[in-house]
């Protein structure tokens, strides 16, 4: 690793299909006095990007590009990885080619990150630039928010699981891979990206950062990074997104098992996976992941018209039979 000044961080940006906007994103990176330097991953991309990779490697002194071997398309999960082991700083932190950092990206994450060691990572709010007014408005029709952010509060570490969870009782909302900054050695502790995962790999990895580390909040109330919201965004793809969370769901349980997190996660995660299953419409398989669920915290039955309720008439629908037998669960726990 490099000999750096206290603070100086590896920016890590896998390429694909991005020859248009990876520039802008790269100058907003090399412009910050943190950054250390910028490491492209080249991921196979047709439309010529490796050719401006290039070009940005022979004009800025802190630009570097990777390339898989043979250079084929590995996504981008494959891609982060194989930038972080090829990173010579001890911070990590990632942009995506199509969006670029703002001025105070690093205020508070070299604050909190010098000043307690015992922060893995910082992350930060998110803002978004629309590529036109018909994306703005597909972009608000599927209840995403302009700025990406916690609300409800400032949670510790500690309640962090809790919240990405969507199990806390106050504070809700999520963070983007281009707003945290973590310690490089972190990723010796959880492991690497999920590759198998094309997409939705980043929140998989931050699940289990905040399961087994202590993520602290940064910059909740501004954005730190702008996201271009473009036709070809994979945020808009929402169907793409749906193809993967089985695998995403299946495999953070076993990594929550694995490590022994805190029982207070492992329920939150038997809720959600319960959640996600009755929002599919599978509805045996949401039964056993209800039964599960309940076999571990079986308080959840008891509880009128809560979670367990609106998790059955997910899976089963809301049909008039369905009503009635948690009406008379209802009545007989409020007659005890």
């Amino acid at each position: 690793m490099k000999r750096s000044p206290k603070f100086a961080v590896s920016i890590v940006t896998p390429v694909y299909n991005a020859a248009g906007m990876v520039r802008c994103a790269v100058e907003s990176a090399v412009a910050l006095p943190e950054v250390g330097e910028v490491i492209l991953v080249e991921d196979g991309s047709p439309d010529g990007a490796i050719d401006v990779c290039r070009q940005l490697e022979k004009e800025f002194e802190k630009v570097r590009m990777l390339q898989h071997p043979g250079g084929e398309n590995r996504g981008a999960g494959a891609s982060r990885n194989l930038g972080i082991q090829h990173s010579q700083f001890p911070f990590i932190a990632f942009l995506d080619a199509d969006d670029w950092y703002l001025e105070n990206r690093f205020e508070a994450d070299k604050q909190i990150l010098s000043q307690d060691s015992t922060i893995d990572g910082v992350y930060n709010a998110l803002g978004n630039h629309y590529e036109s007014e018909s994306l703005r408005q597909m972009w608000l029709d599927q209840g995403r928010p302009e700025l990406l952010t916690l609300t409800g509060g400032v949670p510790t570490p500690e309640e962090l699981p809790l919240v990405l969870l969507h199990a806390h009782p106050t504070i809700k909302g999520d963070f983007s891979t281009d707003t945290i900054t973590v310690r490089r050695e972190f990723f010796d502790r959880v492991g690497l990206f999920h590759t198998e995962l094309r997409l939705q790999q980043d929140t998989h990895m931050w699940k289990r950062m905040s399961a087994f580390g202590r993520l602290a909040a940064g910059n909740l109330a501004t954005p730190v990074v702008v996201r271009r919201v473009h036709a070809n965004n994979r945020m808009t793809q929402v169907d793409e997104h749906h193809k993967y969370m089985e695998l995403w769901w299946r495999d953070l349980g076993q990594c929550f098992r694995n490590g022994r997190v805190r029982s207070d996660i492992m329920q939150a995660y038997r809720r959600g996976y319960a959640k996600f299953r009755a929002g599919r419409g599978e509805r045996w398989k949401a039964a056993k992941a209800i039964g599960i669920w309940l076999l571990h915290e079986p308080s959840q039955f008891r509880e009128r018209y809560g979670f367990f309720d609106q998790t059955v008439r997910e899976a089963f629908r809301s049909t008039p039979v369905i009503d009635r037998v948690l009406s008379v669960k209802n009545r007989f726990i409020s007659a005890e």
